[in-house]
């Protein structure tokens, strides 16, 4: 067996490890309600009605923008002005769920590091 193959051979190997740890893992649903369950689950849900407050405003302006016509070139610079602020709006919102959840998921990894740790040590004291 040459070099090649013993490294394609590992790296596969890596791979099957991986997936079995993969497919432990709690899908994005189970993370979006524990994100709602955590410390921050009262922001999490003025975030999210917060969020479909600016979609709204976000459909209102698209549809005014699109329905205003012959009218000043004012009033279509506004509205879509509107409609660039309320979309960057809707993106920060989302990128922070995203980020709470992800810190969810980071916390629930350091919790279970640390219990590994403290069983090894109290094997290594034995």
């Amino acid at each position: 067996m040459n070099i090649d193959q013993q490294i394609k051979q590992e790296l596969e190997q890596e791979a099957k490890q991986l997936d079995v740890i993969l497919a432990h893992e709690p899908g994005i649903f189970k993370m979006l309600g524990r994100a709602y369950q955590g410390a921050l689950g009262g922001w999490m849900i003025l975030v999210t009605i917060l969020s479909l407050v600016v979609f709204m405003v976000f459909a209102w302006a698209g549809y005014e923008f699109f329905i205003t016509e012959g009218v000043l070139i004012e009033y279509k610079l506004y509205w879509g002005f509107v409609m660039l602020l309320a979309v960057l709006m809707l993106i920060a919102m989302k990128m922070w769920i995203f980020m709470e959840m992800n810190r969810q998921s980071t916390n629930r990894e350091i919790k279970r590091l640390e219990l590994m740790v403290e069983r090894l040590v109290t094997q290594l004291e034995k």
